[in-house]
């Protein structure tokens, strides 16, 4: 049974340890968890107490009794422990969601360090860009060697770049999978609203499925690498066969609500050939989240390594040319 991350809407099962997108503890849990701190409760209860006791000396009988004291004081007790516990779950939320986003695991994680390899990857193309147009043909032998390394430093840069953007689309189809997850294997258990919202979800992730196709080219419309394109090719093929699944959930969404719209006016034809549940035991294998995401992870891990192993040599090069 399928269920919302109470954080970010991504669907999770209940027994999930953290939610995959953004990587908070037990994400099918409510997000607020009070920490009750007594000294923080007793100086906002003073403070109401005083505050209501002068309210009611104003306004009321201009007179300091027992009995306004008592009013007084069970008032700013009942507020002071609500402020305490807006207080409390405020903090603790921030708090959930800070450990969440330290979780290596989650997306949102890995989504940030894309995000900044990307910048550095760019920065160290463009400075190789700049030094190779100050070097001309006509340049003598050592320019031309230097040169040379250049344009190979290019291409890995450039073959990394490719990757890294490759990895943002991977993502975008995980979290496209999960949107349409719930309608495909909840099947049975929807209703009309239910069925409708599917439908909508289906085309939704279609459409974005395009985009993403689309915008499997590097900044400037480039094409990927050489060595990059077989990468690409698996993610490609993972995009149509989602595609391909979206398109069958849709037929048997439609199927069911052809079904109720036909129930108790005629009889329906056998004939018709309506795609029913049984037609989607191949779909469910072919979508499949965690096949999608084990290739993301691994493909991640396998690019991060090679990145610190260039970042250490670089170093390293650069300390030898300082001494």
């Amino acid at each position: 049974m399928l269920t919302k991350c109470v954080n970010c809407g991504f669907y999770i099962r209940k027994d999930d340890e953290f939610c995959l997108n953004c990587g908070i503890q037990k994400p099918a849990n409510p997000l607020y968890h009070s920490n009750f701190s007594l000294q923080r409760f007793v100086k906002i209860d003073v403070f109401l107490c005083v505050l209501f006791f002068l309210f009611s000396f104003v306004f009321f009988d201009h007179k300091f009794s027992f009995d306004s004291f008592l009013l007084a004081l069970a008032v700013s007790t009942t507020l002071a422990l609500l402020f305490e516990s807006i207080i409390s779950d405020i903090k603790a939320q921030k708090r959930q969601i800070e450990r969440a986003s330290e979780n290596p695991d989650a997306l949102y994680t890995k989504e940030k360090i894309i995000e900044k390899r990307v910048s550095e990857l760019d920065g160290r193309g463009r400075q190789i860009a700049a030094v190779l147009d100050k070097i001309k043909i006509t340049d003598g032998q050592n320019l031309q060697q230097v040169r040379e390394k250049l344009l190979s430093a290019r291409e890995i840069v450039f073959s990394q770049f490719a990757r890294y953007e490759l990895q943002k689309h991977k993502i975008e189809l995980v979290r496209l999978q999960n949107s349409v997850t719930p309608y495909l294997f909840g099947l049975h258990g929807l209703n009309e609203p239910e069925t409708e919202h599917g439908l909508a979800a289906v085309e939704n992730t279609k459409q974005k499925i395009d985009k993403i196709r689309q915008n499997t080219t590097l900044h400037g419309g480039a094409e990927f690498p050489e060595r990059v394109l077989p990468e690409k090719e698996i993610f490609l093929s993972q995009l149509e066969e989602t595609e391909e699944s979206c398109e069958k959930l849709r037929e048997v969404l439609l199927s069911r609500q052809a079904t109720r719209a036909l129930r108790d006016i005629q009889p329906i034809d056998e004939n018709l050939n309506l795609p029913g549940a049984k037609d989607l035991v191949h779909t469910a294998e072919s979508f499949n989240i965690q096949t999608t995401l084990t290739d993301f992870s691994e493909s991640f891990e396998e690019l991060e390594s090679e990145y610190r192993r260039l970042k250490t040599e670089d170093e390293v090069g650069e300390k030898l040319l300082e001494a």
